[in-house]
């Protein structure tokens, strides 16, 4: 009865699976979202119903894009279409029919490590390492101008500490170096990334920080508090309990605070538009476009057509439209594609040094300390081919994220 039964639930096992086709595609050069809607007879108007903001994502899709056609007895069941390394755009159909959202990719994070020693030249030694490039670029980006490279010596390490995501036992994603060493006529150098930034040991920046150029974009809002959200394409939204695209960046302040114009141009939007409530959009050089959003109230004399200097109060700080607080949602568009404002701005060729201090050097401490015997283990072996306690040389799992 026990083998009947085994081999009953293996036919109805290979049944569910056979009823079952996943097939991946290519997004080819011509092909429009509205013309694999098309392709697959799936209503338009998912597109159309879809917020300003979630359409905008859909322009992020890059020809020879990978997306995956799920059929159940020859029906569309799903499609999936990663719009990003964290995001994808999920088609599928209920019995209600189709629906459209995002949805965070699910990966596995693989925790890796490369210890070698210079030979030829840093970059060319990780190059016959690893077999990318990509190392010794990153590297160079990571320590800026900070230390001299040209004066490494033979047999200085090199050192890497990296993460890098995985689906379907494949790397998707850009390998990111958490912690690394480089030394120096065998002087160390250690960099720690923290908050998107790398400091060494004692907190001080590698990357040098730039002050604004007047001539360029300022930041919008006076009387700051704190960045809230940045931009990202993957956001949890608070009210609309969803993933959905965050197309700026988000400045929290006080009710009433002063919203600025980031650069001069013409005003060519004002008025209440959707989630992000009362709007201002200002048309600057070179095809770019500035958005404010959630304001409580307008600045007078201001309408479609005024030309404002920068630094032109435009508005107030407020809660319109879908916000959990007063804040001011600012967006930044080049020839209508959504780009990081953080990144757009023009700099001084002055720098300074910055230090971490207080909870963020404390954080940055509790780093050091973690990789510090990580460090100490790969020293005393130059290549480590199998798996150690800490997992040097070789990989581990980490939580899915």
């Amino acid at each position: 009865m026990t083998k009947k039964l085994t081999i009953l639930i293996i036919i109805l096992f290979s049944l569910s699976i056979q009823s079952l086709n996943a097939k991946e595609y290519r997004w080819e050069k011509k092909l429009t979202f509205l013309g694999l809607l098309k392709r697959y007879h799936i209503p338009q108007k998912i597109y159309y119903n879809m917020d300003r903001e979630d359409r905008e994502l859909i322009q992020e899709i890059k020809v020879g894009q990978s997306y995956t056609v799920i059929k159940e007895h020859k029906r569309i069941k799903r499609i999936d279409i990663p719009i990003s390394d964290e995001l994808m755009l999920n088609i599928k159909r209920t019995k209600k029919g189709f629906v459209a959202k995002y949805i965070p990719i699910p990966y596995k994070l693989i925790e890796k490590t490369i210890s070698i020693r210079k030979k030829y030249g840093f970059k060319k030694d990780l190059y016959y390492a690893t077999k990318s490039w990509y190392f010794g670029k990153e590297l160079e980006a990571v320590y800026s101008k900070a230390i001299p490279f040209h004066k490494m010596r033979k047999g200085d390490r090199i050192i890497i500490f990296y993460t890098q995501k995985y689906r379907h036992n494949k790397a998707y994603s850009n390998p990111q170096i958490e912690a690394c060493l480089i030394e120096v006529r065998g002087k160390p150098f250690y960099g720690f990334l923290f908050k998107d930034k790398y400091y060494d040991s004692a907190g001080k920046q590698y990357h040098r920080t730039f002050v604004y150029n007047k001539s360029g974009f300022i930041r919008p809002i006076i009387n700051m508090k704190r960045i809230s959200s940045g931009f990202t394409q993957r956001r949890y939204h608070p009210i609309l309990h969803r993933y959905r695209a965050h197309l700026g960046i988000d400045y929290a302040a006080r009710y009433g605070s002063k919203i600025i114009a980031s650069s001069s141009g013409t005003i060519i939007y004002r008025g209440w538009k959707g989630g992000y409530g009362r709007v201002i959009k200002i048309r600057h050089k070179n095809g770019v476009v500035t958005l404010y959003a959630h304001m409580s109230r307008f600045a007078k004399g201001l309408h479609v057509g005024s030309y404002v200097h920068q630094g032109r109060v435009i508005g107030y700080v407020g809660t319109s439209g879908r916000s959990t607080g007063p804040h001011l949602h600012f967006g930044l568009y080049k020839n209508g594609r959504a780009i990081n404002p953080a990144r757009y701005v023009k700099r001084k060729k002055v720098s300074k040094q910055v230090k971490l201090k207080g909870n963020n050097y404390k954080k940055l401490r509790k780093l050091v300390k973690h990789y510090r015997p990580q460090f100490a283990e790969t020293k005393r072996k130059i290549i480590i081919k199998k798996e150690s306690s800490r997992c040097l040389n070789c990989f581990k799992h980490l939580p899915k994220r």
